[in-house]
């Protein structure tokens, strides 16, 4: 045992740092689970020939999250920011699958999902997920370890969830603002 400890300090730890490097996991696993819809989103709006731009339904999101930040502690302007980012990183994949598809002819032959009855429920779900998850680092998103300690949960998730490169960059672009200046 104080061999283990005079290691673990040796190593420049102290015992919260093992729990704040994985704090943010979950979030970002949320922000990732919400960004693997955006392959049916793309599939549905190639079959349908509606634009990936849906400003109605984009500030319904974000209008939605607003209105649900002070449940979960949070100011209206963060769910603002936190979500403008969330459909903004979909809008990407959306956009590149769209177009890898164009440019080969056509869209995989992949099983379609409902986009009003199943992905939008999912979207919900998520929205939720994602909040509850950013009341639960609330205290660190202001830490100057913050954006190094998102990093570290991005390539986690990415490598748990073998998310491709496109996957990856939007997730990067997902969680832009998780971290704010106190």
């Amino acid at each position: 045992m104080t061999l283990a400890l005079a290691l673990w300090f040796a190593a420049g730890c102290s015992p919260g740092i093992g729990a704040q490097q994985d704090a943010f996991v979950p979030l970002v696993r949320s922000m990732a689970d919400r960004l693997n819809t955006a392959d049916q989103v793309a599939l549905s709006k190639w079959d349908t020939g509606q634009p990936v731009y849906d400003g109605q339904r984009e500030a319904q999101v974000i209008a939605n999250a607003a209105t649900m930040a002070s449940e979960y502690g949070l100011t209206a302007e963060d769910a603002i920011n936190i979500f403008s980012d969330q459909v903004e990183a979909n809008k990407e994949v959306q956009y590149a699958l769209l177009n890898n598809w164009r440019r080969q002819g056509d869209a995989p032959a992949t099983p379609r999902q409902s986009l009003a009855g199943v992905i939008r429920p999912i979207l919900d779900k998520l929205q939720a997920s994602i909040m509850q998850n950013l009341q639960s680092v609330a205290p660190l998103r202001s830490i100057a370890d913050c954006h190094a300690l998102v990093a570290s949960a991005v390539g986690q998730v990415a490598e748990q969830a073998s998310l491709d490169v496109l996957h990856r960059a939007a997730l990067d672009r997902a969680v832009a603002r998780i971290c704010v200046k106190s």
